[in-house]
């Protein structure tokens, strides 16, 4: 009885006077053991009897309900009916059944007659693919007959075996056996072959072996294209001539892009086959790749033998020495050899860089041995690079020992970049791991990274690293530390110095002890608390941050003194939650004097854009607009507090304010309650104090601060309101009276107390600069009133470098002559203009200035 899990048979077997009979039966419990990508069972028996030198045997094999390669075999029975006489073998063989609904009919007989064995009839019919033909064995049991093949699906017959291919081939074979040397001819073509991920499209074979003993092989083979994952070979030639006793070789085609060739010979005699490679090229990834040197692989009694076989790749060279059966003994010297040959491998890595060092293999093919030493100068692959971090130069040497990795590597590169370490790795399994690093590493390997987000950070970390448990999931403990470091918010005008931090990791999470940097505007943050690390954890942090009388300064708006303990919640990859509560101590809203210049939005459409530049469109528009729950922002959670001593300040402007307000949302899409309500203020107009009277401050979706304040006066029996309100960078002001009157005519009343039709030409254009002042410089429906009232065609007012105001009035005395009264601030900056055109461009100008000066001149004027 035998039960190994792969066959399971049981049976009684007798000896006797030098006859043996005996009685098999059992099965085979898991066909996958045997073929590939086979499920299922099949059940077998067998008689034997007869004399040691005459044993017949009557065997039966069945199975129903198994699949192979995914398709059901059902019905299959097999029968072999052999007689195993030396000399003159005897046997029938039967095989029936169907393969994914397809007939299995197979037929053999072996048959010996006056000392001539014989395969008269070869036929196999597997769904479509048929296979016919007859064999004669020469006394020695050599062939010599015809095959015909007919395969349309090739996959049927593949799934026979327990694989899984695709495809068609037909064509013949003709063995022939003379004076003891057997020769073959075959011819085979076919529309393409698919096996796993090799490709093979049109392939045509014609091929003649005058002596397949030696090798005496003339034909040719060739395919449009041989492809398996990323490597492609296009148009492949391999052409075979006979030359004495030895086979010339010649393979040409197109492999990535470039020109694949390879020339020389082969022959075998006496239990040694030789290969003479005369050349060999090729061009993987643009790198130019020669046999530096004509060489020989010889194969002796199942040893290669390898002797200085030197490959020129670009400017570096590989050169190959040893043995390789049994035992190994192989050495390779690698001298400047491009990383990016590593690419034709793995596309996807963009290796860049020069590698050297040596390679030594020893041990057995089950069980290799290898000692290796490298250096990999300006080493960079593209996931480093698109972070912005530079070529590093590194150095490796350790052992290949059992499926165990052991490595002792050191790096170095720019800025002071160093790190140190090693340790071991499991190449099976999960691949445990146990290595340590140490050393230097400067932040500048993440400067473009973090310029891309506006940030720039000066400094390093000095780091102490181990790593253990699976490659897949490996456990991070050690210590990280850094001081004295800088970071810049560029976008938010924010400067961190003497950045400092102690985190300790344990595996599971960092802990944060220490992480605190000084304002360069004033005061200090300091943070401290846990981030998870494990694999699959989301990174959840639990973190206490405080704000020590911090300022901030954002450059044009807003400027504020801030205490507060807050506390950042969450997975940092989904939606964190800061909370708390902020204390503003002091701040100050700076409504700007004057609006900047803007430029109206142009409408562009790029029509027929490549593909790269419509993907930096997308990602230059892409929608921020997400809601309360987005993923990947933080979440609020916040109450701010201003005691007193926030004031709002500019164009006449001076309040103080105070309130609370609660942040919630997220950063994405704030949503603010509350506001800061009016404690004091006052407004200026033209030495005009106005109190005001109620106020507050809210803040709009991102986070601009919004006015609403009201200023009330009277002026005899008007009651007049001036109303600051919209967001804060750009207020507008606006005049109400009861009873109601136009704006313009509530400024004059409340400027100088009297209608606007009883002032005077210099206190219409002192409004107009008070207006100016209150608009920020903008133009406004008040300044087009005055300039009606006035009764001149242009009135404006600007301001000089030195922040005067000037006051500008024109107006046609004619079709050809423009009278313009200039008054600035100083009692002598009065001028007078007069320009008279005289036709076909020409124009004569002359001035008179409040001090006595005088100009003229004429001027000529063409537009085109």
């Amino acid at each position: 009885e035998l039960t190994s899990g792969t066959i399971d048979a049981r049976g009684t077997a007798a000896l006797a006077e030098g006859a043996l009979t005996a009685d098999i039966e059992g099965t085979l419990p898991n066909l996958g053991k045997l073929l590939a990508d086979a499920q299922g069972t099949a059940a077998f028996s067998a008689d034997i009897s007869g004399p040691l030198d005459e044993l017949g045997i009557k065997a039966e094999m069945t199975s129903s309900g198994a699949t192979l390669a995914g398709r059901a075999l059902t019905d299959l029975m097999i029968n072999a009916d052999v007689t195993a006489k030396p000399g003159s073998p005897q046997a029938k063989l039967t095989a029936t059944g169907a393969l994914g609904g397809q007939a299995i009919n197979i037929r053999a007989d072996v048959v010996s007659e006056n000392g001539r064995t014989s395969i008269p009839t070869l036929e196999a019919m597997i769904g479509d693919n048929r296979l016919a033909g007859a064999l004669n064995l020469t006394p020695d049991f050599k062939p010599d007959g015809t095959i015909d093949f007919n395969l349309p699906d090739l996959g049927l017959l593949a799934a026979m075996a327990g694989q899984t291919a695709s495809g068609d081939l037909a064509g013949s074979a003709a063995v022939r056996t003379v004076n003891g040397i057997t020769s073959v001819s075959v011819k085979a073509s076919g529309s393409g072959i698919k096996r796993d991920a090799l490709t093979i499209a049109r392939p045509v074979a014609d091929i003649s072996i005058a002596d397949v003993a030696a090798l005496a092989i003339r034909g040719s083979v060739r395919a449009d294209s041989i492809a398996q994952g990323a490597n492609r070979v296009s148009g492949l030639n391999l052409t075979f001539e006979q030359q004495g006793g030895r086979t010339g070789f010649s393979i040409d085609g197109n492999y990535d892009g470039g020109p694949l060739a390879a020339k020389g010979d082969l022959s075998s005699a006496a239990g040694r086959a030789e290969i003479r490679l005369a050349s060999l090229s090729a061009t993987p990834r643009q790198i130019p790749l020669r046999l530096a040197k004509p060489t020989v692989v010889a194969i002796d009694n199942g040893v290669v033998r390898l002797n200085d076989i030197v490959i020129q790749a670009s400017r570096g060279t590989i050169t190959v020495t040893g043995t390789a059966g049994q035992r190994l003994d192989i050495s390779a010297r690698l001298n400047a050899l491009p990383a990016a040959l590593i690419n034709t491998f793995a596309p996807a890595l963009g290796a860049e860089g020069a590698i050297a060092g040596t390679v030594d293999i020893d041990g057995t093919p089950a069980a290799p041995v290898v000692a290796y030493d490298l250096r990999w100068s300006g080493a960079s692959v593209a996931a480093v690079r698109s972070a912005g971090i530079g070529a590093v130069d590194i150095s490796a040497n350790g052992r290949l020992v059992n499926n165990r990795v052991t490595l002792d590597t050191a790096l170095s590169g720019a800025s002071g970049l160093s790190l140190r370490g090693g340790g071991t790795v499991e190449l099976g399994g999960t691949m445990p791991l146990s290595m340590r690093f140490s050393g230097n590493v400067p932040f500048a390997l993440l400067a473009n990274m973090m310029a891309q987000n506006g940030f720039t950070l000066t400094g390093s970390a000095t780091v102490d690293l181990t790593l253990s448990g699976s490659a897949r999931a490996p456990q991070i403990n050690g210590t990280i530390r850094t001081a004295g470091g800088r970071l810049v918010d560029v976008r938010r005008n924010l400067a961190l110095n003497d950045l400092t931090a102690n985190v300790t990791l344990d595996g599971r999470q960092a802990t944060i002890s220490r992480l605190s940097a000084n304002l360069a505007t004033g005061g200090s943050i300091e943070a401290s608390g846990t981030i998870g690390i494990a694999a699959g954890s989301s990174f959840p942090a639990d973190l206490r941050i405080r704000l020590n009388n911090a300022s901030y300064v954002d450059g044009t708006l807003f400027n504020a003194n801030l205490t507060g303990d807050l506390t950042l919640r969450g997975p940092l990859v989904a939606t964190p939650v800061l909370g708390g509560r902020l204390t503003i101590r002091r701040a100050a809203i700076t409504v700007p004097e004057r609006l900047p210049t803007s430029l109206t939005a142009i409408d562009i459409t790029h029509r027929n854009a490549p593909a790269k530049v419509q993907q930096m469109a997308r990602t230059l528009h892409r929608d921020t607009s997400a809601g309360a729950n987005a993923s990947g922002v933080i979440a609020f959670d916040l109450v701010v507090s201003a005691p007193g001593q926030f004031f709002v300040r500019g164009r006449g402007i001076d309040a103080e304010l105070g309130g609370e307000l609660t942040i919630r949302g997220t950063a994405v899409q704030p949503i603010v309650s509350g506001g800061f309500d009016m404690r004091r203020g006052r407004l200026e107009i033209l030495g005009k104090r106005l109190t005001f009277t109620r106020g507050r401050i809210g803040f709009g979706g991102d986070l601009i601060p919004t006015l609403d304040l009201d200023a009330t006066s009277s002026a005899g029996s008007t009651t007049i309101t001036v109303n600051v309100s919209g967001l804060a960078n750009n207020p507008q002001v606006t005049f109400s009276s009861s009873p109601a009157l136009p704006q313009d005519e509530i400024l004059a009343r409340l400027i100088f107390n009297r209608s606007l039709n009883n002032l005077s030409a210099f206190q219409i254009a002192q409004l107009a600069s008070a207006v100016s002042q209150l608009a920020g410089g903008g133009s406004t429906s008040l300044l087009d009133g005055l300039r009606n009232k006035l009764g001149v065609d242009d009135l404006d007012v600007t301001t000089d470098e030195s922040g005067g105001t000037q006051v500008r009035a024109g107006k046609y005395l004619n079709d050809r002559t423009y009278l313009e009264l200039q008054q600035g601030s100083g009692a002598s900056a009065g001028k007078a203009v007069i320009n008279l055109d005289v036709g076909r461009g020409v124009k004569l100008r002359g001035e008179a200035g409040g001090d006595g000066s005088a100009a003229g001149g004429v001027f000529f004027e063409r537009e085109y």
